[in-house]
């Protein structure tokens, strides 16, 4: 019993030795704050930090992103996101928002497609039909259009943005999106 006890007092003194002795871990320079990955990117491309501009505070605000989503053409990238004079997405972008993911999550289901479009139709068609509906201030149409220059552009705008698009299932969703709209 006696040699237990002994051995443990001997390691115990022996691990306070070592720590009163070894160097301090945070005064010494790790090896890990050297390595790359805990370094600042270097891009020989970019000049400016990727944060300037951005305010978190200001509504609707936004972080750049450098893109490469697929499924949206540049053009559409580039744009800064439609929003209503208090900065923030109106209820009808959201809206067709939730369609446009719902349409591309069904794509491959016409019959799911015709359901879904036919479930949102009055939505669809509202801006369209309705020359009082409101408008937004980032929308295509003007409230001086007539019903049929409103199809027309529509009908324009539609075809740019599937011409745009990337992924040939965006470019499918907008297509039926399209046709169903001007049938």
């Amino acid at each position: 019993m006696h040699t237990s006890i002994t051995c443990f007092l001997l390691a115990t003194s022996l691990a306070a030795a070592f720590v009163t002795q070894a160097p301090s871990l945070c005064c010494r320079p790790s090896s890990l704050q050297n390595s790359p990955l805990f370094q600042p990117e270097k891009n020989d491309d970019e000049t400016s930090n990727e944060f300037q501009g951005f305010n978190p505070f200001t509504p609707g605000a936004k972080m750049p992103s450098k893109g490469g989503f697929g499924i949206l053409s540049d053009e559409e990238r580039k744009q800064p996101p439609p929003s209503t004079p208090g900065g923030q997405i109106s209820p009808r972008q959201m809206k067709m928002k939730e369609i446009t993911t719902e349409l591309l999550m069904c794509i491959s289901d016409d019959d799911s497609v015709s359901e879904l479009l036919l479930s949102h139709e009055e939505f669809l068609l509202d801006q369209l039909n309705n020359l009082d509906a409101v408008l937004e201030p980032d929308s295509v149409l003007s409230p001086d259009m007539t019903r049929s220059q409103r199809f027309q552009r529509y009908g324009e705008v539609m075809e740019e943005r599937i011409n745009g698009a990337r992924a040939p299932a965006a470019k499918k969703a907008l297509g039926a999106l399209k046709d169903f709209v001007m049938s």
